[in-house]
């Protein structure tokens, strides 16, 4: 390998063939429709263009290893456009995509080249691919990514001898990500779709080929672990700082520290600076720095996270306009209570519908409530019952109807507080159970328990009636099945029992959807969505530590108990991930 003697020629074909191939492109598309979100459709074009028109510069069509990588970035621009419109599914693409990359591959490279090698290099471009379709939820982190692994390649190379083909693959990235990358910071968005990633991605996978070196694909495998790793590291950090620095594990605070700003362009950029970071240190590794360069990278580092976190909590200037009644999250109204509100106002629907001795005997007689009121229906919702209101329609419309949804969960009330509008603190579900009881005991209200394994729901009620000396009017275990003839006997014995307060412990959502059924056949009384709380309050599983309460992590403590649970648990990030978008499209100040 000789070092590549090249000006700026290549440079100045590489931006020509992109512009001109975009647009082109964006001539060729222009009638056509991509469910790719907003913005304008630019595919692989402006990577093709910017390839051959290094290409034309470097004067290496002639070469094998180039018209091979020619031939597969084509092949994969076009079964990635196919993908954009949606003709197949990443599933039929994916053999083909993984046989045009290994077959171009062998033919890029001299029959010296091991076989391993290549399958590695075909298995790490799938793999870049894959990442780079992740990194796109973002979408100027692909190009983000793009261009700080080609700059940081062309740095390396300045301290090795390279091909002149992986230089103007190289080029071609460097150019077309940041001519991209560019245009986008106007507020314009260019998508370019599976067709322009899976030709990119490729592409960087490529370039190491070429070089034939172990080192440079080892350095490659950055561009995966920090798409993988660092959303997940940055997210969980916010998260982290933002349930903290406001204090919400206190309990119920309205103390409000800080005003949390996620400005889509600024995490952008930084997310590109600490890429950048990583790409250089896995640099000065590969060229054996001294101590120093480390020493400016760390700093680089510390100045671009500085800026982040400082532009990110800021100071809240203090707002004293009254707390809302009830606060919007992801498209379902939470009330904004504490425990003692709910007692309020689950009493005063008591005492006001409160049946005479005449309206009670006439509705024992004809078999009807004594009262024409609804029933009162309090939801206790945490994010994972706000997800699946995002997904389920029944659901949604369940939360929708009730009287109250109590922020039962920490993530709701962090949620609420990153979004901008605070909740007073959170209503835990088995606390309110017992609260509830013992507003129960001192106004002699008649209390249903419904729901767990048989005997569990005994045994809470027990519990509970030794503490608070509650009246229990019934007692039914939950392992009916739904809309069965066993659902209707149960739901005549409530209606029979004619109870203030019923608890059901179904789960989310069958718990709701029970609920709304018992509306027809109960129209006085409150009705409690209380999930697991049962096998709490009887014991049948412990109670998280007090130091996991007050930091809102039972949910890992029942997960260690429960670990059958995880997959329901995978829902938290996906709510966490609604929240940051819900944020970032709003683009407000709190």
């Amino acid at each position: 390998m000789t070092p590549y003697t090249g000006q700026l020629e290549p440079l100045i074909t590489a931006a020509a063939g992109a512009i001109l191939f975009w647009v082109l492109g964006a001539r060729l598309t222009a009638n056509m429709r991509f469910e790719l979100g907003r913005g304008r459709y630019a595919g692989a074009f402006p990577f093709l263009g910017a390839f051959i028109g290094a290409g034309l510069a470097g004067g290496v069509f002639v070469q094998q290893s180039f018209q091979a990588l020619a031939a597969a970035a084509i092949l994969l621009a076009i079964i990635g456009f196919l993908r954009d419109r949606q003709r197949f599914s990443y599933l039929t693409l994916l053999p083909w995509g993984a046989l045009i990359i290994i077959t171009s591959l062998f033919a890029a490279t001299d029959a010296a080249t091991s076989s391993i090698f290549v399958i590695s290099a075909t298995l790490w471009a799938i793999l870049i691919i894959v990442c780079l379709k992740i990194a796109a939820l973002v979408y100027e982190m692909p190009f983000i990514l793009l261009a700080t692994s080609a700059l940081t390649q062309f740095i390396y190379f300045s301290q090795h001898q390279f091909t002149q083909s992986a230089v103007l693959v190289n080029l071609a990235l460097l150019t077309s990500s940041v001519l991209m990358l560019l245009y986008s910071t106007g507020g314009r968005r260019v998508l370019t779709g599976s067709s322009g990633i899976f030709t990119a991605g490729f592409l960087l996978a490529a370039v190491s080929l070429l070089e034939g070196s172990g080192s440079m694909l080892l350095f490659g495998l950055f561009v995966p672990s920090m798409v993988i790793l660092f959303p997940f590291a940055l997210i969980s950090g916010m998260i982290v700082a933002s349930y903290f620095g406001n204090r919400l594990h206190h309990g119920n605070s309205r103390e409000r520290l800080y005003a949390w700003s996620l400005r889509r362009e600024k995490t952008v950029l930084f997310a590109g600076l600490f890429f950048l970071c990583l790409n250089f240190l896995a640099l000065l590794v590969l060229i054996d720095a001294p101590t120093p360069a480390y020493f400016a990278l760390f700093l680089l580092f510390v100045i671009s996270l500085f800026v982040f976190v400082s532009t990110f909590a800021r100071k809240d200037a203090g707002n004293n306009a009254p707390m809302p009644r009830q606060i919007e999250i992801l498209g379902i109204a939470v009330d904004a209570v504490v425990p003692t509100d709910v007692i309020e106002r689950i009493t005063g629907y008591l005492q006001q519908n409160m049946p005479t001795p005449e309206t009670a005997a006439q509705a024992i007689e004809n078999n009807t409530d004594s009262n024409s009121s609804s029933l009162f229906h309090i939801v206790t919702a945490d994010s994972l019952a706000l997800v699946r209101a995002g997904e389920e329609i029944r659901f949604k419309s369940a939360m929708q109807r009730a009287a109250l949804v109590v922020p039962d969960g920490a993530g709701v009330v962090w949620a609420a507080d990153f979004l901008g509008t605070p909740l007073p603190g959170r209503v835990p579900g088995v606390a309110l159970v017992s609260q509830i009881c013992e507003a129960a005991g001192k106004y002699g209200w008649k209390i249903f328990f419904l729901g767990g394994k048989a005997g569990i729901a005994e045994q809470a009620a027990n519990t509970l009636n030794k503490e608070h000396s509650i009246n229990i009017c019934g007692i039914e275990h939950g392992y009916f099945a739904p809309d069965s003839e066993e659902e209707e006997a149960v739901l005549e014995r409530i209606a029979r029992a004619r109870p203030d307060i019923i608890f059901v412990a179904l789960g989310v959502p069958r718990q709701e959807y029970f609920i709304a059924r018992l509306r027809s056949c109960l129209k006085r009384g409150v009705a409690v969505g209380v999930g697991g709380s049962f096998d709490v309050i009887s014991q049948t599983l412990p109670r998280a530590p007090y130091w996991m309460q007050r930091f809102a992590i039972e949910w890992l403590f029942r997960l260690w108990l429960e670990p059958r649970r995880f997959m329901r648990m995978l829902g938290i990030p996906v709510f966490v991930l609604q929240i940051l978008r819900h944020k970032w499209n709003n683009n407000q100040k709190p």
